[in-house]
């Protein structure tokens, strides 16, 4: 530890080191040191400086001293519990996502990738621990990019015809699997490792109409389709359906999500989001977002909260804690004031405690706090095209474009 020599009243030199400061005066430092700086270095330097600023008061004090004007998500839900919350959790990522999106330009490196596709990305998905992500495209192809800096050969894979309709969604399966779905009325489960031009799926999944949305987990597929009606099946035996839900909705299946392996979630634009337990095969809630013409587009889960977009300008929080999924706020996104446009949020992907991504219509990537009023880090505006997809994983975000475009924003 770094120490200082100062003379005391006596003139004799003494040593004061930060270890050897009141407990007072260090967490007043504390408080100008940013959150990565004391979680990744600071707190392992000894233990003494670990148990203090593991102490969960510090981070509580620290988040609500930025937050103590509005709604936070999170702290809303039947579960949450002042004295177990993770505060240092929330606002570490809080604290990441700020610094980083609110200064995108200069901390993040951004590429984007033209070419391959020559219709609209309607899918983009990570893979692989962020360093690759997968597109899919009305062109029936699918990229595989690398997604590191200055990559010259990308897409490392583009497999043509993958497809015989247009590609709508992605899903990671595993670590090595990957899930698409199609117009075709088909999901095609792929092995990402040795995936190329000439791949074959190892599994090929039958519907009875176009694939709008799927969701997976091990041993366990579910497509949701252009019909009010929603299979699955298991990659096991391909050809045999589990269930098929078809009381559920009244028309297409829009999303689909799965929280916490249980309960299956689905999106439709008859209005209404269902609630499917997954243990007893049986619905447990059918609800209406709004009153009006609205519909839900797509969803977000984390810690609790299911985030739901709309396709206009709302974001609904439902709490899924303890299997109650009640509405609990809705957050209305400001728009320019005599802006009679009509807008549509065609994704949303919560990243974790840090942030809220949206992105649809308008052509800008919004960047949120999980709050009510959401406060707004970062407004992206890059391609200016209308935005179908995103997706984001370990400080990688991957955007796809009507224009065909996907591009990659790297924090540096």
């Amino acid at each position: 530890m770094s120490s200082l020599e100062v003379a005391d009243g006596a003139g004799t030199p003494s040593t004061i080191s930060l270890d050897s400061l009141p407990i007072e005066v260090f967490l007043m430092i504390c408080e100008r040191i940013d959150a990565d700086t004391l979680v990744r270095s600071l707190m392992y330097v000894n233990k003494q400086f670990y148990d203090i600023i593991s102490d969960n008061y510090l981070w509580k004090k620290r988040a609500m001293h930025k937050f103590n004007d509005c709604n936070v998500a999170f702290m809303l839900t039947s579960a949450y519990n002042e004295n177990t919350f993770n505060w240092k959790q929330f606002a570490w990522h809080t604290e990441l996502e700020d610094s980083c999106w609110s200064e995108y330009k200069t901390k993040t490196t951004t590429t984007v990738y033209r070419g391959p596709h020559f219709s609209e990305v309607d899918a983009v998905i990570m893979a692989k621990d962020g360093n690759h992500c997968i597109s899919a495209s009305r062109d029936r192809s699918i990229c595989l990019w690398s997604t590191a800096i200055n990559i010259i050969n990308n897409p490392m894979v583009h497999k043509t015809e993958s497809h015989k309709g247009w590609v709508w969604d992605l899903d990671i399966y595993d670590d090595h699997h990957f899930l698409s779905g199609s117009w075709d009325s088909r999901v095609k489960l792929w092995n990402t490792d040795n995936f190329s031009q000439i791949s074959q799926p190892i599994q090929t999944f039958r519907t009875d109409a176009a694939v709008l949305s799927i969701t997976s987990k091990e041993n366990f597929v579910a497509a949701g389709l252009y019909m009010p009606k929603i299979i699955a099946f298991d990659p096991r035996e391909p050809d045999k359906r589990l269930f098929e839900l078809l009381n559920s909705h009244k028309r297409s299946i829009i999303d689909l999500c799965l929280i916490e392996d249980n309960y299956l979630i689905s999106l439709s634009e008859d209005k209404t989001v269902s609630v499917w337990d997954l243990r007893t095969n049986n619905t447990v809630k059918s609800m209406y977002l709004s009153k009006d013409s609205r519909f839900p587009m797509c969803a977000s889960y984390h810690d609790n909260i299911l985030f739901i977009g709309d396709n206009r300008d709302c974001i609904y929080w439902l709490d899924c804690s303890h299997g109650l999924y009640n509405i609990i706020e809705t957050v209305k996104l400001e728009r320019p004031i005599n802006d009679n446009r009509i807008y549509k949020l065609n994704c949303i992907k919560c990243t974790n405690y840090g942030s809220v991504i949206t992105g649809g219509n308008e052509g800008i990537i919004y960047i949120l706090t999980p709050t009510n009023p959401p406060k707004v880090i970062a407004k992206v505006i890059d391609s200016g095209s209308e935005i179908t997809s995103i997706d984001y994983q370990n400080d990688t975000l991957v955007v796809g474009y009507v224009n065909s475009y996907v591009q990659v924003w790297k924090k540096i």
